[in-house]
């Protein structure tokens, strides 16, 4: 697959995420030439961890349409967060039936087992967040248009699966040398 810098994707951050899943994943999809937007429930975000940061657009801000790739980062409460929230749960409905990627890492993925999207699927996420089901045995892991990751360690992993479906292996591979991964 060629080149594409015309592919953009979605972050969506909220309180209590786990920032570092957020933004080393904003950081590998930016420097893969994936135009990416961390896009928030509020105006501003205070991780888990208490870092303050402002996101790019508010989630009312966004046209899904003009999205190739929905990532759900992880963290607590931050994936309860994500969950409980109506427009998330609408977005990523938008995102499966228009069948564009929706990613999730570590906690996150447990957003789409209980929406019932990651039955009969290969996934991975942070342990205790299985919700029943057996996951696979990878850090990162795709499935059809689904990407998980087990969790912040998983992170480059994870951001390695999305630039290659976006873009290609091949410029996944060049990204994570040039970071010295």
């Amino acid at each position: 697959m060629p080149y594409n810098k015309n592919m953009k994707a979605i972050i969506l951050v909220t309180q209590g995420l786990e920032e570092c899943e957020a933004l080393v994943t904003y950081d590998l999809l930016y420097r893969a030439g994936i135009e990416v937007k961390l896009v928030g429930l509020s105006d501003t975000i205070v991780s888990s961890h208490e870092v303050t940061f402002l996101p790019h657009l508010l989630i009312d801000e966004i046209d899904p349409e003009n999205y190739d790739c929905l990532i759900l980062p992880g963290g607590m409460p931050g994936t309860l967060n994500l969950e409980k929230d109506e427009r998330v749960q609408k977005l990523i409905d938008r995102f499966v039936e228009s069948d564009k990627y929706v990613c999730a890492i570590c906690a996150a993925p447990s957003i789409l087992l209980h929406k019932g999207l990651l039955n009969d699927r290969h996934f991975v996420c942070y342990p205790g967040f299985e919700n029943g089901q057996f996951p696979a045995h990878a850090k990162a892991i795709r499935d059809g248009k689904f990407i998980t990751g087990k969790g912040l360690g998983a992170a480059f992993e994870f951001a390695y699966e999305i630039i290659s479906v976006l873009i290609s292996e091949d410029k996944a591979k060049e990204v994570l040398d040039k970071t010295q991964y």
